[in-house]
């Protein structure tokens, strides 16, 4: 029979709690990239934000940023990938940060970007 103890400790954070780590659809590649967000303020300004990445998706990636973002920000994502000329620009939607490190969700993605994406993670 458990004991309290271990009830508390694999209890301790519910699989619900925390959605972004239970519902991870893809696995992540490390990857370093510059990347640029442009994140849109409530009163209608735009700041840019210079990153790198440091892991990629299909369906986000990992970032560390040089300025702090809030969660639930709205971005628009420039990755500068290795042997393409234009950047990849990707909707985003900030869903957890710690200090200068985010997790940044794709939203609606074009089928050339997931291509490109797949392309990306898996090869």
């Amino acid at each position: 029979m458990p004991t309290e103890r271990h009830n508390r400790a694999t209890h301790a954070r519910p699989m619900d709690a925390n959605p972004i780590y239970a519902s991870r659809l893809f696995s992540r590649r490390s990857i370093d990239v510059r990347a640029r967000l442009i994140a849109m303020h409530s009163g209608g300004g735009r700041m840019v934000v210079h990153a790198r990445t440091c892991d990629l998706s299909q369906s986000g990636a990992g970032l560390t940023v040089t300025r702090e973002l809030p969660s639930g920000v709205e971005v628009i994502l420039y990755l500068h990938l290795p042997g393409h000329e234009s950047p990849l620009c990707l909707s985003a939607v900030i869903i957890r940060r710690r200090g200068f490190r985010v997790g940044v969700q794709f939203v609606r993605p074009t089928a050339e970007q997931r291509l490109l994406l797949n392309e990306l993670c898996y090869h």
